[in-house]
């Protein structure tokens, strides 16, 4: 069996760059434009403004039902972000989204265990009152529990 050479990568192919960008240019304070930035506002903070809006946003409209691509569009041009910070902030409410539905599942299970517990707390309750009914014990407590919203008669 023979084993593969690797392809070369040959200039006539292209040759792809990565160039290194500053976020904060050498002026400071740089503002992003005036239309997304309030007054003085730091570059990184209408960054930081821009993306918790879109993702509140996202979010809901994510339980509007509507697509990943179509927000992302919409997005890019309601808050000024880039389509890389704009998806994020969409998957960013998503996971939101998904996280809360399986929290509820656990809320619901136990909500179920304290109200087990309640209900047995309560019959034990119940049959201390009917015991001491039977028994003819009908201590200040004991009437107190069989009517508990019964106004208390001045002695």
């Amino acid at each position: 069996m023979k084993k593969r050479k690797k392809k070369s990568s040959s200039p006539d192919s292209g040759i792809s760059y990565t160039v290194c960008g500053e976020f904060f240019p050498e002026v400071y304070p740089a503002f992003r434009s005036k239309k997304w930035s309030r007054g003085m506002e730091d570059p990184l903070d209408t960054e930081m403004r821009l993306f918790c809006s879109c993702t509140r946003w996202a979010f809901n409209r994510l339980q509007e039902d509507n697509s990943r691509e179509e927000l992302k569009k919409q997005g890019q041009g309601t808050f000024g972000l880039n389509s890389r910070y704009c998806d994020d902030a969409i998957l960013k409410a998503k996971a939101v989204i998904e996280s809360q539905k399986e929290l509820l599942a656990l809320e619901i299970e136990e909500t179920e265990a304290k109200l087990a517990r309640a209900k047995k707390k309560l019959g034990w309750a119940e049959k201390d009152l009917d015991r001491a009914v039977k028994a003819n014990n009908t201590g200040k407590n004991t009437r107190n529990m069989s009517r508990p919203y019964a106004a208390a008669k001045p002695g």
